[in-house]
C-alpha cells in the first residue's frame, strides 16, 4: 500500500529491520576466549628399554633346562638356562686328577734335586739332569692346572644367568635344542633377549620442519594404543644430530625418557606417540581452528556484528600457536567477539 505524502516511513523500516534480525540464523558460532594453549610436536615410534641384552652361550651343547618364560621379571645372577654339563664335569674331574698327579711328580723331582745337592753325587751333569726334571715337573703342573681351570670355567658357562635386573622379552630356544658358542663363525645361537626395567623410553621420529622447535628437557606426554586415552609423562632426553631420509622426507630420531610413576605398565615394542610440549601460552586469545578461512596467504574470520545487525563482517587476523582444535589469535580479534564456524 502506497504511503500518503508527508507520512514518515520510519516505523515500517524499523519493523522490517526487526523482522530481519528475528529471521537471521547465524549458524554455528564460537566466542573468542582467553585460556591456555600448547604448541605440540608429535614423535611417532615405539617404547624401548634403555638396555636390551641378547644372550648367547659361551659353550656348545644341548639345552637341558629353561627356567624362565616370556615376560618374567628376573634379578641379576638368576639362572635362566642350563646346558648339559655331564661331559664337561667328567673332563673337569679328570683334569683335576691330572693336577694332583703332576704335583706328585713335582714333589719327587724336588726330593731328587735336594738329595743330589746334599750328596754332590754324580757331578755337575747329574745336578743339571735333576734340575731339568724338576722344571719339567713344574711345567707339567702348570699345564694340568691350566687345563683344569679351562674346563672349570667352561663348566660354569653351562648355566646362563641374567646379567642385569630386567624382564625376559623372548625365549628363542627350547629344551633339547643344540646350541653353538658365541665364538663360532655364526656368532652363536641366540638363546633369549631381555631388557632392563630401570628406564623405558619412546624412540620416535620427528619431521625436519618441526625438529627445530624440539629441545632436550622439554616435557612430553606418551600415548599408546594399548592404554587408549591414558597418557604417561616423559621428557626429551636425546635428539639425533643426523637425519634419516625416508620416502623423500627427512626425519630426526628423538628419544623420550618415560618418567611416569606407572611406566612399568608399558611393555617394550609397544607403538605410541609422544606429544612434545614445545611452547605454552597461559593467557592466549583462542578460537576454534574451524573458524579460520584462507585466501592465498591471507587468514581471516567472519565476525558476528556486535550491534545485533544480521550478518558477519570479514576480519583479517594473525595467528600464533595451533594445537589442532584451537588456534591462538595474536591480532585482529578481541575477547568476547563471536566468529562463524565452518
Amino acid at each position: 500500500m502506497a504511503l500518503r505524502r508527508g507520512t514518515s516511513p520510519g516505523p515500517v523500516r524499523r519493523l522490517n529491520r526487526f523482522a530481519a534480525i528475528a529471521a537471521f540464523e547465524p549458524g554455528p558460532i564460537a566466542t573468542a576466549s582467553t585460556g591456555r594453549i600448547e604448541r605440540i610436536v608429535v614423535a611417532t615410534g615405539t617404547v624401548e628399554p634403555e638396555r636390551e641384552v641378547l644372550l648367547r652361550p659361551r659353550i656348545a651343547g644341548i639345552i637341558e633346562k629353561i627356567h624362565v618364560e616370556d615376560g618374567d621379571d628376573v634379578k641379576a645372577g638368576q639362572p635362566l638356562i642350563e646346558i648339559e654339563r655331564e661331559l664337561l664335569a667328567s673332563q673337569a674331574r679328570e683334569a683335576e686328577a691330572a693336577v694332583r698327579e703332576a704335583k706328585v711328580d713335582q714333589t719327587y723331582a724336588k726330593i731328587e734335586i735336594d738329595r743330589a745337592n746334599e750328596l754332590r753325587a754324580g757331578g755337575a751333569a747329574s745336578l743339571k739332569t735333576n734340575a731339568a726334571r724338576y722344571e719339567r715337573s713344574r711345567a707339567a703342573v702348570a699345564r694340568a692346572r691350566a687345563r683344569y681351570d679351562t674346563l672349570a670355567t667352561q663348566l660354569s658357562y653351562a648355566t646362563i644367568a641374567a646379567t642385569l635386573d630386567g624382564r625376559i622379552l623372548d625365549v628363542v630356544v627350547e629344551e633339547g635344542s643344540a646350541v653353538s658358542p658365541v665364538t663360532s663363525v655364526t656368532g652363536g645361537t641366540l638363546l633369549l633377549s631381555m631388557a632392563g626395567t630401570e628406564t623405558l623410553r619412546l624412540e620416535g621420529k620427528v619431521d625436519e620442519n618441526e625438529i627445530v622447535r624440539v629441545a632436550i628437557g622439554q616435557p612430553a606426554r606418551i600415548r599408546t594404543e594399548a592404554f587408549g586415552d591414558r597418557s604417561f609423562s616423559g621428557r626429551v632426553a636425546k635428539i639425533a644430530p643426523l637425519g634419516q631420509r625416508i620416502q623423500n622426507v627427512t626425519y630426526f630420531e628423538v628419544e623420550i625418557e618415560i618418567t611416569d610413576a606407572d611406566a612399568a605398565l608399558l611393555r617394550p615394542r609397544m607403538s605410541g606417540d609422544a606429544e612434545i610440549v614445545v611452547e605454552v601460552s597461559e593467557a592466549a586469545l583462542t578460537i576454534p581452528e574451524s573458524a579460520l578461512r584462507y585466501l592465498g596467504e591471507q587468514i581471516y574470520v567472519e565476525v558476528l556484528y556486535a550491534d545485533g545487525t544480521p550478518g558477519f563482517e570479514t576480519r583479517d587476523i594473525t595467528i600464533g600457536i595451533v594445537d589442532g582444535a584451537k588456534v591462538q589469535v595474536l591480532s585482529g580479534l578481541s575477547e568476547g567477539e563471536e566468529v562463524r564456524l565452518h
